[in-house]
């Protein structure tokens, strides 16, 4: 009876064992606690995490370039240099810097450059040479700015009397001359020296120029004339590149679309158009605006761009547009409208503009 009982016994115990030895083997399937570092993965229902925002440039925009600049870049004047463009005065330095170049036809058909410095104050702009009767009505938009120019005719010294421009000449701060070049291709300014000289003056920032800027092209830019039927064309985009004949003197001005960099470059006469240093000419917008070409009271060849509204082509992002510009007064910005007279969408950077007589405006097929 002991043995049987002890058979028994062991017979329990192994059966205890056993079931033992089960229940380990059904707790090693179970999945693991979550870890509490681990998160659980998001049910089939969970909305996805929204993207990160870009972060946004909080800085103010220069009302003449669109671009983003500091409080003090803002507030302080636009300096107007009259640079001149003659064979003489190549390669010219500081107009890579400009926030806005126009180009204006004067005596021989020979164009200079009236340059809008802000953003950035170059040390060395010129040759600096005279002004023009034009010059005046384009300062308008700049308000109380400092114009730096070399001289000019008695009449035009008396207009220039009545601006609202500060104006500074050879002997003021900020002028010196390049002996390394002849008079009188060999005056220049340095554009802090010129803020210098007038800093006592009544200047201030320019005011609202009117312009809009966008980095987004506008639509309906002008493409090429449809192609005729079992015909060819050697048509290519019209706003990659535009030549504007200036003048009857021989002045043309190229621009040539640089998509890697997506600026225009600029040349002269076919050349390329080269400035002093390391900087190149990059125009974020190229515009012609047709004006009306005259002799005045003087003798002197003149053009007006004080109008309620004429023709304009513009390009950007390698795109023409036709466009309308208006300047109704001295005073009065200049605006830049779409056909239907809104705002045209400039890109933001740099700005020429060029006055060619409104006979010279390039056609849609040129």
């Amino acid at each position: 009876m002991r043995i049987r009982g002890l058979q028994v016994l062991g017979l329990a115990l192994a059966a205890t064992l056993l079931a033992t030895g089960c229940s380990g083997a059904d707790d090693t399937t179970e999945p693991p606690p979550p870890s509490a570092t681990e998160p659980p993965p998001p049910s089939a229902t969970e909305p996805a995490p929204e993207p990160e925002p870009e972060p946004v440039d909080m800085r103010p925009k220069s009302t003449l370039t669109g671009e983003a600049v500091t409080e003090d870049v803002l507030a302080r004047p636009a300096v107007l240099v009259k640079v001149e463009n003659s064979p003489q005065a190549r390669p010219q330095s500081g107009l890579e810097a400009a926030d806005v170049v126009y180009e204006e036809v004067v005596e021989g058909g020979v164009t200079r450059f009236f340059a809008v410095f802000q953003t950035t104050l170059p040390d060395k702009v010129g040759p600096v040479r005279s002004a023009r009767p034009v010059d005046i009505d384009l300062m308008g938009t700049y308000g109380k700015a400092v114009f730096a120019y070399s001289g000019a005719r008695a009449e035009v010294q008396q207009l220039l009397a009545q601006a609202n421009t500060s104006r500074i000449t050879e002997g003021f701060t900020g002028f010196f001359r390049d002996r390394q070049r002849r008079a009188p291709h060999n005056l220049y300014l340095d554009t802090q020296g010129a803020l210098t000289a007038a800093a006592t003056r009544d200047i201030a920032s320019p005011p609202a120029s009117g312009w809009e800027f966008d980095e987004m092209a506008p639509a309906r830019w002008l493409s090429c004339p449809p192609v005729a039927p079992n015909t060819t064309s050697d048509c290519t985009d019209p706003g990659e590149a535009i030549t504007i004949r200036m003048s009857r003197g021989g002045y043309i001005t190229n621009w040539t679309y640089d998509p890697t960099e997506q600026v225009y470059r600029r040349a002269q006469n076919g050349t390329t158009f080269t400035v002093t240093g390391d900087g190149r000419i990059g125009a974020a917008n190229v515009v012609i605006l047709a004006t009306r070409h005259y002799i005045g009271p003087s003798g002197y060849p003149e053009t007006e761009v004080i109008t309620s509204g004429a023709p304009a082509v513009i390009l950007r992002d390698g795109k023409r547009y036709d466009a309308t510009w208006r300047k109704p007064s001295r005073g009065a910005p200049l605006e830049l409208l779409t056909p239907s007279g809104e705002p045209f969408q400039l890109k933001p950077g740099p700005t020429w503009l060029h006055l060619p007589p409104s006979t010279q405006l390039p056609d849609v097929n040129e």
